[in-house]
């Protein structure tokens, strides 16, 4: 047969092994059929999908370091910069969601399917976002505090992103253009980022003329910045909640092979996401489970563990220079 092991689960009837080794080889041609097929529009969609969350992460996460500027001339009148305690709850508050949304949606992606939470993450960065450009002094708290609550959820969001994006990217790619489909996902952050400024000189050169005759008007401008981070997210929300399951988690996790196999021909025929995946198979099997002594028994390897060690390290060392300056750049 293969080096993968089934055990049967009754649905309706037992899998014998000859019903074993057909399915196994359904699922073989399946992935065979996905891995090599030619680059088509659903790849498109594909990367636009998971590439504004990523464009949308990206501006939400480090427009913070442009708006808290405007914050400070806003609402310190004195100095014009915003207290440091303030302004470092203000930049770090996002990456704090961030780790936990990475590690959650990380987790529940791999329990639940990909599916079922893909669109919740964008959802909650949506509600933050207009959380945060809400956000005013109330008897329960202030609005610097509302900011730096609205945005750690928005970080759970953008760390929920990160992970769910990726991996959807790279399941629903054929083999050749893996690496340039994940590229190109990726490279939608810097696009995020040059958008971020871009907005922010628009909507100040936009308000110029009120800014000089009164500064209150920068509460707008902030507002507005930090408001426009929903327009990208909100226009793909409907696609992410529509996008099918993947075919790799259909049949290597789950166990529905038939689903799988017919969700992947659906895809490569029409090129077109399937609104409605429910597919009633004849048979389920029962896939082994990854374990932390599997993790231990193949990362324990030095030929493995080297170059998990050498991406988590240089991916660290890449991220505490990046996010650092971008958070801390000095005030114009």
């Amino acid at each position: 047969m293969s080096n993968r092991e089934y055990s049967s689960r009754e649905y309706p009837n037992v899998i014998h092994t000859d019903v074993l080794v057909q399915l196994d080889t359904s699922r073989r041609k399946a992935l065979a059929n996905l891995d090599d097929a030619k680059l088509n529009w659903f790849h498109f969609r594909t990367c636009i999908i998971s590439g504004v969350g990523f464009f949308t992460s990206a501006y939400d996460l480090f427009v913070i370091n442009l708006v808290s500027n405007i914050l400070g001339y806003a609402y310190f009148s004195s100095d014009s910069i915003v207290p440091i305690n303030l302004d470092t709850g203000i930049k770090t508050s996002a990456a704090i969601g961030n780790i936990i949304g990475q590690v959650l949606f990380g987790w529940m992606a791999d329990r639940y399917g990909r599916k079922k939470v893909y669109g919740i993450e964008l959802s909650i960065m949506i509600a933050a976002t207009a959380g945060t450009a809400l956000a005013a002094n109330s008897f329960s708290m202030s609005m610097f505090a509302g900011i730096i609550f609205w945005r750690i959820i928005l970080g759970i969001g953008v760390g929920g992103d990160y992970p769910l994006s990726a991996v959807i990217t790279s399941e629903f790619a054929m083999k050749s253009r893996r690496g340039a489909m994940m590229a190109l996902v990726f490279a939608m952050q810097g696009f995020g980022i040059l958008t971020a400024g871009l907005v922010t000189m628009i909507t100040l050169k936009v308000f110029e003329s009120s800014i000089k005759q009164e500064v209150r008007y920068l509460d707008y401008v902030w507002r507005i910045v930090v408001g426009i981070g929903m327009i990208p997210a909100t226009a793909v929300l409907y696609f992410r909640l529509t996008i099918p399951e993947s075919p790799r988690y259909t049949m290597d996790v789950f166990g529905n092979i038939e689903k799988g196999a017919k969700n992947i021909e659906l895809l490569l025929s029409n090129s077109k996401h399937i609104k409605n995946d429910k597919f009633e198979a004849f048979y389920l099997v029962e896939t082994p489970k990854a374990s932390w002594k599997d993790f231990r028994d193949y990362f324990g390897k030095w030929k493995n563990g080297k170059i998990l060690l050498g991406t988590c390290v240089s991916w660290f060392a890449i991220d505490v220079a990046f996010y650092g300056l971008s958070f801390n750049q000095g005030k114009n």
